[in-house]
């Protein structure tokens, strides 16, 4: 592990312990607890609804209401014969325990029924409601005291076997999550209305075991888990059922329980709940519910399955989210500090994803993860080690870039950004594509000029003409007094590398033409170029001492290039190339055939192409000139030489700075006169460099 990357894994660690100790202690404060009280929400939508096997619902419906408005008139009129003709119907079907969410607080004549039916039915559970909100947890496990408890009509509260509170928590967003499961009113305590149904329907000979605690209850033979000193997380089944929909729980029409039309097996050995069922009235928002509400006769039921099946939903401790805190914002820094920001920012969206599922798996084993502040902590994490890296790294590499750019390409100041470590002896050979770039006449003009004048001039030249070897994506290998030296296909592979090449040398020449015009209005002497490119193996690599190295190419092929970029002199051309280079870059270019050349230093003659245009920029008037320039080439190669000076005589008269012309047609008139040698090969042997 190289240094810099240690440096940013202690900062990141750093950074981390700063983000964790920042959230841990908001945790414990228990700021944004509205959020994560919300953002357990949609696990519940998120996993398949279950069916109630134990719990049934008889609404009072819409149906039910219109079928009895004519013969009992407004709900509030109803006779209470009617609900005792329900619980008797209740007790032949064989239900087991009655649970009563309608209040029948004033005495009516007819209540003996009601009471009648209630004393045979023998398991009826009346309903109670806390009024006048006063202490929050006056003791240990009680959620609230209130000035008093509403209950029915004594009598008929007299006949129910229990009776429990029918109280919930709604939280700030009018959301019910919750209920205090004991409330406690004129030094009364009473048990929710769930937990007293849950504890006659196993048989308890009491509803409360023991004295509860801050974290824990004891009733109907279980041991409840209490958050908040005294309030138990409701377990929802799934959304609000419906008569025609279905749902968690069969909800009976109460006409049809009424009428005898319903099966007896639906309420046999259940616990029923009689309640309203209407759209618009006693509903209520929880996690489970979007468009329609849930009734609260409902949301009683889920209760009673919650407990009834110990379906206890309990928040991660604060020690293990404490732990999930610090833990995730050294995975969200280290996530920053190891990987380049895209591959980062996948895996930040990868652990996110992963620590949700691992939250919906544990949800349906009854534990809570808190899904705000570890994934914030993850996130918070990743974003302040992104920062610093943004902030401080990244400037030190830009301002260690801009000293290195004076010297090196950017590919190559980035290569070795990437992995200093490159910086050592030793190189590797390739296929690569050399470039070198004279400018013509600088020495005499340099003689002629002044300095300072001398030094504007060339740098305003060598800073155009790097631009294009850059754009390109060329490494600048040197620059040798006037002339340029470039390459590519190193260090990156680049398998176009002789076509980008031939486009450094166009734009260069298009770039010349540019500076040309602004040295004549300046007074300064028009200058040329003269490029030669060559494509072939070559080695490549850091060579010089341990002390200082230089990033350089090597091999016959390099020396090939520059002896082609000396050759443009004799032909009167600007960019040569060799055969390897013309067909290595493809059909992008117009080139022309020069001459097979022998260069100095080599035996094996070479072929030589003027690069003339890109081919999309190719005009009619050039491409007459190279067919009849082709032409002239064959007579000259087929010894016509009268044939070939007439030909290219006359492309002069048409074209008369063309260089490759006036040659030929001054070895035309040659050969007509002093034919060459019978073993003439036309390779043209190059005495000077």
């Amino acid at each position: 592990m190289n240094g810099t990357l240690m440096k940013r894994l202690l900062v990141s660690t750093a950074l981390a312990l700063v983000v964790g100790a920042l959230l841990i202690t908001a945790y414990h404060r228990q700021y944004f607890a509205a959020a994560q009280a919300q953002s357990t929400d949609f696990l519940f939508a998120a996993r398949a609804g279950e069916q109630s096997q134990t719990t049934v619902i008889v609404g009072i419906d819409q149906r039910s209401y219109r079928e009895l408005l004519p013969t009992y008139g407004p709900l509030v009129n109803w006779p209470r014969t009617l609900y005792a003709q329900a619980l008797e119907a209740l007790r032949a079907a064989g239900a087991r325990v009655v649970v009563l969410d309608i209040f029948f607080d004033a005495a009516k004549p007819d209540d003996p029924y009601l009471i009648a039916a209630m004393q045979q039915m023998g398991n009826v559970i009346a309903p109670l409601e806390a009024q006048g909100p006063k202490t929050l947890h006056p003791r240990p496990g009680v959620a609230q005291e209130f000035e008093v408890f509403v209950s029915p009509a004594a009598a008929i509260r007299s006949a129910a076997v229990a009776e429990g509170t029918v109280n919930v928590t709604t939280d700030r967003d009018t959301v019910i999550r919750s209920l205090p499961l004991l409330l406690e009113a004129k030094g009364q305590v009473h048990p929710a209305l769930a937990l007293a149904t849950v504890a006659r329907y196993v048989r308890r000979p009491a509803v409360l075991d023991a004295d509860a605690t801050d974290e824990t209850a004891y009733g109907a033979g279980r041991t409840i888990p209490l958050i908040d000193n005294g309030r138990m997380l409701i377990n929802f089944l799934g959304p609000p059922s419906s008569p025609e929909r279905g749902g968690a729980f069969a909800i009976l029409p109460f006409v049809d329980l009424l009428n005898g039309s319903f099966s007896p097996d639906v309420v046999r050995d259940k616990i029923v709940l009689l309640g309203l069922t209407i759209r618009g009235v006693d509903e209520f928002a929880t996690p489970t519910t979007a468009e329609t509400r849930m009734w609260g006769v409902e949301v009683q039921a889920n209760i009673v399955e919650t407990i009834l099946g110990q379906r206890y939903l309990v928040p991660s401790s604060a020690p293990a989210t404490s732990l999930l805190v610090c833990a995730a914002a050294l995975i969200g820094t280290w996530l920053a500090a190891l990987l380049r920001p895209i591959r980062a920012a996948m895996g930040l969206l990868g652990l996110l994803l992963l620590y949700l599922l691992a939250g919906g798996i544990l949800f349906d084993q009854g534990t809570l993860l808190n899904l705000i502040y570890p994934p914030a902590a993850l996130a918070l994490g990743f974003a302040v080690s992104q920062i610093y890296r943004l902030l401080f790294e990244q400037a030190q590499q830009r301002t260690m870039r801009d000293v290195m750019a004076r010297y090196l390409s950017p590919s190559v100041s980035q290569w070795v950004l990437n992995r200093p470590e490159r910086l050592t002896l030793g190189g590797e050979t390739r296929t690569m594509t050399a470039f070198f770039c004279d400018l013509r006449g600088f020495t005499t003009l340099s003689q002629a000029m002044e300095p300072q004048a001398l030094v504007a001039l060339l740098n305003d030249y060598m800073s155009a003409m790097t631009e294009i070897v850059f754009r390109h994506d060329g490494v600048l290998d040197k620059y040798i007094g006037d002339e340029i030296m470039a390459f590519w296909n190193a260090p990156m592979d680049q398998p176009d590398h002789a076509a980008r090449a031939c486009a450094t040398a166009l734009d260069m020449v298009q770039r010349l033409h540019e500076l040309r015009a602004q040295w004549k209005e300046r007074g300064n002497p028009q200058l040329d170029l003269g490029i030669g490119i060559n494509t072939g193996p070559m080695v490549v690599g850091n060579m010089g001492s341990r002390d200082r190295l230089a990033y350089t190419v090597l091999g016959d092929a390099v020396n090939i290039a520059s002896r082609l970029q000396g050759v443009n002199k004799d032909y009167g051309t600007r960019v040569l190339v060799s055969e390897a280079t013309m067909k290595a870059a493809g059909g992008s270019f117009t080139y022309r055939y020069l001459d097979r050349v022998q260069v100095k230093g080599r035996t094996e003659p070479l072929a030589v192409y003027e690069v003339v245009s890109y081919r999309n920029q190719l005009d009619p008037e050039t491409t007459a000139m190279l067919e009849l320039y082709a032409k002239g080439i064959e007579l000259y190669h087929a010894g016509q030489w009268t044939d070939a000076s007439d030909l290219f005589l006359r492309l002069l008269a048409s074209h008369p700075g063309d260089g490759p012309s006036a040659l030929y047609l001054r070895r035309s008139r040659e050969f007509a006169v002093t034919p060459p040698p019978p073993d003439w090969n036309g390779v043209t042997i190059l005495k000077t460099k």
